[in-house]
């Protein structure tokens, strides 16, 4: 495969990662290497390759500034995983305190042939809690011969013990202009022939992974050959434009569910990948959000239509950003023909903001009247319940959606989140949550904290920080019967009910 075959072999070779490359570099040349390091970030953009980078660069012979030879015989060993004391440990088939344990007790040994033992462990996150248990002490605490080097895509679900032992380097997605540089230093050793703008497509659909983009690259070639035009990488990606996405999101700016849903029934109808379409129409929103934070079309644009019909219906970015948000969410994985997960998404982008807009009237209500700012006090047992007791406040609707992204996530963080704690107050920069239980406020605030606030800032659009507080629970009143709430919301957004006399 092409991506083994132009795998980087050096820190000069690593695209997209000089932040990481350079402090290596530096650590190496001076020799403060460390004992444990941890490398998180997305997949395909060099963890496991900037980790054998270092493993030779550790036991080279004959290091310059940093980078390894690649020629003396501990580098040869290692490009050819021929050496005995370079150990690489999947994590996701190795992940029990049984393969820990083993490690641990192997580690003692001197190196048989390089002058340092590294052990590489992959996908670090789906070890057991005994397993991470076992690696502790190991990890803070190995010989002078030893080193680890920890990787993961999950780098939320590490407990914080094991990433306070390692020096962290977080791995961005690559630049598109910096992947098409790579697949045009790799069409030129391979005498491929890509148009420059069938590389910045599988740069675009490789979503900032150097491994996708070759992969990808790869499969264009296997399909049209070694001279591919723009037309037939298009179509080995699977990207022929359907002009029915840009209709799509010209409905979705413009507030026509009607035609939204007939686009969506439409392409199912024709056997179009329904997944893939929904993207499309993705990228062409986020394509126009930024002219529409500009007031104008971007010269050229090969949108200019939404633009101008958002424009025309006096569309602000909220809506953009909100249709995005809806139909990212829009999940085909049970039934890909299926039209209902888009169908639900283009209702939930139209129709929400109305009721959040009808949420927020609600709330502002009672401030106004001379709130204190403070928690309001529940309904005394018997009364009346509040007339907007059929609708969520935002911080009720920002709490439910905050526990479900976090559940997804993280099941063991998100449960804490499950009737245990409350929104205090919410500002612009900052979230106040109080907790019932004191333990479960300090397993948040030290294991939480970076998952909370990554999806509160997907949620919200802006980063937040949290600052988390111990509370009383207050006393649980019956509440009353929730008759007609449905009927009061839909009447919120216009609805007009039939079969019986208007008041």
């Amino acid at each position: 495969m092409l991506y083994g075959k132009w795998r980087p072999r050096g820190f000069d070779e690593v695209v997209g990662q000089d932040h990481i490359v350079t402090t290596l570099r530096n650590a190496l040349a001076s020799g403060q290497v460390a004992h444990a390091y941890l490398f998180s970030g997305p997949r395909g953009t060099g963890k496991t390759t900037t980790a054998r980078i270092l493993a030779r660069a550790l036991n080279c012979a004959n290091i310059s500034h940093g980078e390894p030879c690649n020629a003396c015989p501990a580098c040869d060993a290692i490009s050819r995983g021929a050496a005995l004391d370079l150990i690489e440990m999947d994590a996701a088939s190795n992940r029990g305190i049984e393969d820990i344990r083993e490690l641990r007790d192997r580690i003692a040994y001197a190196p048989s042939d390089l002058k340092v033992k590294v052990y590489l462990l992959d996908e670090v996150h789906m070890l057991t809690q005994g397993a991470f248990n076992a690696l502790l002490k190991t990890l803070e605490e190995p010989p002078p011969h030893a080193v680890f080097i920890l990787a993961t895509t999950e780098f939320h679900e590490l407990p914080a013990t094991i990433v306070s032992r390692c020096q962290r380097y977080d791995f961005h997605r690559v630049p598109n202009d910096a992947i098409v540089g790579r697949l045009r230093f790799i069409c030129e050793r391979e005498q491929f022939d890509f148009p420059d703008q069938g590389l910045m497509l599988i740069a675009v659909q490789s979503r900032g992974g150097m491994r996708d983009a070759i992969t990808l690259m790869e499969q264009a070639v296997a399909r049209y050959g070694p001279t591919p035009t723009v037309e037939q990488v298009l179509d080995a990606l699977g990207l022929v434009h359907d002009e029915r996405s840009e209709t799509l999101a010209t409905a979705l700016v413009t507030g026509d569910l009607a035609s939204s849903l007939e686009i969506a029934r439409a392409v199912a109808d024709d056997g179009v990948d329904i997944a893939r379409f929904t993207r499309e129409t993705i990228d062409i929103l986020r394509d126009i959000l930024p002219q529409l934070l500009r007031g104008a079309p971007t010269p050229g644009s090969a949108y200019a239509r939404v633009v101008e019909a958002a424009k025309s219906a006096d569309v602000g970015p909220g809506v953009v950003a909100a249709a995005i948000q809806e139909l990212a969410k829009a999940d085909f994985r049970l039934d890909p023909a299926s039209p209902i997960p888009l169908e639900v998404a283009c209702t939930a982008s139209l129709l929400l903001p109305t009721l959040a807009q009808s949420a927020l009237a609600g709330a502002a209500a009672g401030p106004a009247a001379g709130g204190t700012g403070q928690r309001a006090p529940r309904p005394a047992a018997g009364a009346a319940p509040r007339a907007s007791e059929g609708t969520l406040t935002p911080e009720e609707r920002f709490m439910k959606e905050l526990y479900e992204r976090c559940k997804t996530a993280n099941v063991r963080l998100g449960a804490k989140l499950n009737g245990s704690c409350e929104i205090l107050s919410m500002a612009d920069d900052a979230v106040e949550i109080g907790f019932y239980f004191e333990f479960h406020r300090q397993q948040m605030e030290t294991e939480g904290r970076a998952l909370l606030e990554q999806q509160a800032e997907s949620i919200l659009g802006r980063p937040v920080r949290f600052v988390f507080k111990q509370i009383d629970r207050q006393p649980v009143q019956k509440r009353a019967a929730r008759a007609g709430h449905l009927a009061e919301a839909a009447k919120a957004i216009g609805a007009v009910p039939i079969g019986k006399a208007q008041p």
